[in-house]
Order: structure tokens, then C-alpha cells, then sequence
């Protein structure tokens, strides 16, 4: 099967104001972004309870922790051009998301601010190939993520063996997380309310 690309105008309609799939593609956008705000700050929020956590090497969760804090922030390394890659991206952000907090319920003390990067990271790979038919690589997503592949895959191992394997999600469970998604999106405050109610749940 073939698809063929149709080509919009690039200059705005004088009476939309843009043509109907350039408004649509602004909206996901703009939904995909705060897809991502909301998560990264509700997985901080986790991670802040446990400020003071340091794994040593040899301890369990010592894998997912990297050796400095690092610099870049949760939103921007979930930004990064890795995770745009493919069409599901948000769908496999709350997917993800869910697997965080399956995580968190299971090792209470394994997401800290030193390990919520890498853990983001692994729990993305593990939801992209529970939801998705097209995936990428563990060798791409290491080099794109900045983790070694052996690294990458012990912690996806770690991980897996943390919640049991346990990589099926309902479609009530994806209801929930649609259902912050679908508060407005103008306001400042309604995303303080949508994360708030994702840390909640």
C-alpha cells in the first residue's frame, strides 16, 4: 500500500487563518507538549520524595543512577529529538507513565532525582514495544539517550524484574490519563490542575 503526501500551501487562508491541517497539527503539538510537561513534573514530584537517596554500586536501583545530577531538566531530556521520532509518541508517554508509577508502587525509594532520567529513558523503550508495532532499536534509543546499550539493557532487565513484567495496560487506565489530557489547555492553571491530578493518581 502507497500513501501519497499531499502538499499544503504554507501561506495561512485569509479566512481561517490556516489551512484545517495546519490547525490540527498545532493543537497535537501543542497537547504533545504538555504531555510531556505534565509527566516530567509528576515524575519529579515522585523523585522529590527521595531527595536523599544514593545508591551505591552493588545496591539494587544503583543501575539506574547516574554518577552526577544531571544538568539538563526532565522536560528538556524528554524533549529531545529521540522521543519525537515516532507518531505514537504520546500515547506511548502515558504508557510509559503508567509504568513509572507501577515502579514507584513496587520500589518506593528507587525513583530519585540522580535516577528519574534513565528510569524515564527505560520505561519509554518498554512502553514503546507494549504499545506499538513499530519500535526502535536499543542501540538507537542508548545513543540518543545517552546511556551505554549494555547499560540500557541491564536496566530495562531491572526493570521488567521490578514490576513483575507486568507491561499491559487497560483501557481504563489510558482513560484516566486522557481524561487530564482533555482540561484546556489555555490556562496556566489548568495545568497545574492536570498535574496535580497525575500525581494524584
Amino acid at each position: 500500500m502507497s500513501f501519497v503526501l499531499r502538499k499544503w500551501s504554507d501561506s495561512p487562508s485569509s479566512e481561517e487563518g490556516g489551512s484545517p491541517l495546519r490547525c490540527r497539527d498545532a493543537v497535537v503539538k501543542q497537547r504533545e507538549m504538555l504531555t510531556v510537561e505534565m509527566i516530567s513534573k509528576s515524575v519529579m514530584g515522585m523523585a522529590s520524595r527521595n531527595i536523599d537517596v544514593v545508591y551505591k554500586q552493588g545496591e539494587v536501583g544503583a543501575e539506574f543512577s547516574s554518577l552526577v545530577l544531571p544538568e539538563e531538566g526532565l522536560f528538556d531530556y524528554m524533549s529531545r529529538p529521540l522521543f519525537k521520532k515516532l507518531r505514537d509518541s504520546p500515547a506511548i508517554w502515558k504508557a510509559a507513565f503508567i509504568l513509572i508509577k507501577r515502579l514507584f508502587a513496587a520500589a518506593p525509594t528507587i525513583l530519585t532525582p540522580m535516577t528519574a532520567h534513565r528510569i524515564v529513558l527505560c520505561a519509554y523503550l518498554i512502553a514503546m514495544k507494549a504499545t506499538t508495532d513499530r519500535v526502535l532499536s536499543n542501540k538507537l534509543v542508548s545513543r540518543y539517550g545517552g546511556v551505554a546499550l549494555t547499560n540500557l539493557n541491564t536496566m530495562e532487565r531491572h526493570f521488567l524484574a521490578i514490576i513483575n513484567w507486568e507491561v499491559c495496560i487497560s483501557a481504563e487506565e489510558y482513560s484516566a490519563l486522557d481524561s487530564v489530557y482533555s482540561l484546556p489547555l489555555a490556562s496556566s492553571a489548568s495545568k497545574r490542575l492536570a498535574t496535580a491530578i497525575l500525581f494524584a493518581r
